[in-house]
């Protein structure tokens, strides 16, 4: 991870990575540098006959240092070059990377996993997804739940202000917010998904590590591990495409957990870090985005006739939704054809042999704190958002199993 990196951020990771690779330095060396002593301490050591010597070299100047000053280079058995990467004692790794590393976020971009903003090394910007506009409209659209009369709005407004600024971190974020977008009433004190969402074939879970899924770059991140998500029930797909897709699909083989996550949300308290919570979406939603591609990728005919056929339509099918301090934000992940000519990603198993860029692309911002008709509109979108996604995914499972 560390020394492949086209940019390095002097982050404490770094630093610390730093300090691990200097440990690799002969025993020797890293005595000798940590071998503190004073002054005092060693001429209180010293015999008479020695203290009358250094007495006599001090009125002449001292010892000869020019070496020193020279900075002559360090001896060959010094020499990085001659670290064993074979020791059988190395210096403990410093851990996977995370999303809490600025240094994730370029490792990213260099496996064509772009945050929004991002380009090209040649400077050039992704493109957005086609259906970008379909995905306002949804957005926008007005739902029965949510039709409320004024009295109604600003009374469950002033409710979820005071949830709000009690949620100063991550865990309340996800026990007493998360209920309110989902629809419940704010007296809940569950976060399970709400009896509002369209699709009974909706499953919800988070907070735990996709563990089974493969990596995403080259093997040396942390594993995603989403605040709350959905996905498709697992009998949804047949078996032989679940076989098949394990590792693209389900992020986890551990209980009765939703496969192909295409809707994500992550969290952050007050005190919490955005650019944080806008790494661990896009981590989210490259991963959901590669799901849900395997499963057009199989539809495309791969699964049945061994022909390998990859197709960019450059629609998206994954949102992301990330929440801090009253502001909720909402990003789509699309995958493309990858065009970064340092792009050496791990992104596609033996089912899609094409390299593949994932695209996350700004939807919209509202400040549910604002005001009551934003709050209105915030929490619309993400119901809509939810219901979407549902759609997407189902229509995907039905169009692979009929293969």
């Amino acid at each position: 991870f560390w020394n492949s990196l086209p940019k390095l951020w002097l982050t404490k990771s770094a630093l610390k990575e730093t300090h691990r690779q200097n440990q690799l330095l002969c025993p020797s060396q890293t005595s000798f540098l940590n071998s503190d002593t004073f002054a005092s301490d060693f001429l209180r050591g010293c015999s008479a006959t020695s203290l009358q010597e250094i007495r006599r070299s001090s009125r002449y100047g001292g010892q000869d240092l020019a070496d020193i000053n020279r900075n002559d280079p360090a001896p060959p058995h010094l020499s990085q070059s001659s670290i064993d990467p074979t020791n059988s004692n190395p210096a403990p790794l410093t851990g996977k990377p995370t999303v809490y590393d600025r240094n994730f976020e370029e490792h990213l971009l260099d496996h064509g996993v772009f945050l929004p903003l991002s380009t090209d090394p040649d400077g050039t910007e992704p493109a957005e997804p086609a259906n970008l506009a379909q995905i306002h409209r949804r957005l926008e659209a007005p739902r029965p739940s949510r039709v409320l009369s004024p009295v109604s709005l600003k009374k469950e407004y002033k409710e979820y202000t005071r949830v709000n600024s009690r949620a100063v971190d991550e865990q309340l974020v996800i026990k007493d917010i998360l209920p309110i977008l989902e629809g419940k009433p704010i007296t809940a004190s569950t976060s399970s998904s709400s009896s509002s969402s369209s699709s009974s074939s909706s499953q919800n879970a988070g907070g735990h590590d996709f563990t089974n899924l493969a990596p995403l770059t080259d093997g040396t991140l942390a594993h995603a591990k989403p605040d709350f998500y959905y996905g498709a029930r697992s009998h949804q797909l047949e078996p032989a495409i679940q076989k098949q897709l394990s590792d693209q699909i389900i992020p986890s083989i551990q209980g009765n957990r939703p496969v192909a996550p295409n809707f994500l949300v992550e969290g952050q308290g007050h005190y919490g870090s955005v650019p944080v919570a806008m790494r661990q979406a896009c981590y989210d939603g490259a991963l959901g985005a590669r799901a849900l591609y395997s499963l057009q990728f199989w539809g495309n005919g791969n699964g049945t006739t061994g022909e390998c056929r990859p197709t960019y339509d450059n629609q998206a099918n994954t949102l992301m939704c990330t929440y801090h301090g009253g502001c909720l934000g909402m990003y789509a992940t699309h995958p493309t054809r990858f065009r970064s000519s340092n792009n050496n990603n791990n992104n596609n198993n033996n089912n899609n042999k094409s390299s593949t860029d994932y695209v996350m692309t700004q939807i919209g911002q509202w400040a549910l704190h604002g005001d009551p008709e934003t709050y209105q509109r915030g929490v619309t979108a993400y119901q809509n958002a939810r219901d979407l996604t549902a759609e997407y995914r189902d229509s995907l499972s039905k169009q692979v199993n009929n293969i």
